[in-house]
């Protein structure tokens, strides 16, 4: 049942709303792509009824522009899992800022754990180490479109926004526990599926960048519409008025979501907004 947008009041608010997704294996399909006939289709009807879109992906921000060609212009962009926040003119809103002390404790607690790759996200680019594998170094720059390679970590001269890291899928969940325990308090392992894990700063997740974004647009929490699929964006799906677990999700975020979208292969959350700008109408 879907919630009934409310204004302070609680009258229906029939003005602005923001809808914020995730990408893999949310808004994008098992070919990391989506309908842009369809998505362009509704796209000028987001606008006319002051619906906001905005990107919000663990991946980097260049990577998450390259999608939208023909509308990035008018899109925010909220990458690095909550790490940076940008206006359509890609002005920052928002950018963390991880302690070097913080970020090369994290690069020493995974330098001994087998079969796990280290990503530096950070400003300028991202940077993984010249002794990767060339099929691990390939793989990355698909996420990751700024990428630069070093000999040593010390060599990075750039604000460091978050670290990420490929490791085996089926020990996943293990090293998550296992960094939880290792980092304390310092930083938080998140994991999007797939052997895919960021270790972001406290605090600092989509939920709190789309928190600034609808500030900066004066639009209510309550009128914010979200969708996500993994570990990565349980803040963002609660704290949203209306929050979507994709039906590809797992069961556990399914569980604390308000609503169940349809397949990311079956064009999810195209048909769950299109269904929205009508009851909006």
């Amino acid at each position: 049942m879907m919630k009934a947008f409310l204004n302070d009041t609680g009258s229906a608010d029939m003005t602005k709303r923001l809808v914020a997704v995730d990408m893999d294996g949310t808004f994008l399909n098992s070919q990391q792509d989506f309908d842009r006939h369809y998505f362009l289709d509704l796209y000028p009807r987001m606008q006319q009824e002051q619906v906001t879109f905005v990107v919000a992906s663990g991946n980097q921000d260049a990577q998450l522009r390259a999608f939208f060609p023909h509308t990035a212009d008018s899109i925010w962009f909220v990458s690095d899992n909550g790490a940076l926040v940008k206006r359509p003119d890609q002005t920052v809103v928002y950018s963390a800022k991880m302690a070097p002390s913080v970020y090369q404790h994290a690069i020493r607690v995974l330098e001994q754990l087998k079969d796990v790759h280290p990503i530096v996200s950070a400003v300028k680019s991202a940077y993984i180490l010249a002794s990767e594998p060339q099929s691990f170094a390939e793989m990355t720059g698909r996420y990751y479109y700024k990428l630069q390679q070093v000999a040593q970590w010390d060599e990075i001269k750039d604000t460091v926004l978050k670290l990420g890291m490929s490791v085996p899928d089926d020990q996943t969940a293990n090293i998550v526990n296992l960094l939880r325990t290792e980092l304390k308090d310092e930083l938080i392992p998140v994991s999007s599926g797939h052997g895919d894990i960021d270790l972001i700063i406290p605090h600092t997740h989509k939920a709190n960048a789309i928190k600034q974004v609808a500030n900066q647009l004066a639009i209510p929490m309550t009128n914010v519409v979200a969708f996500g699929d993994g570990g990565n964006d349980v803040e963002m799906l609660k704290e949203a008025g209306q929050g979507f677990a994709m039906a590809n999700a797992p069961q556990a975020i399914q569980a604390i979501a308000d609503d169940v979208a349809p397949d990311h292969n079956q064009n999810g959350v195209l048909v769950t907004i299109e269904n929205l700008l009508n009851q909006w109408r």
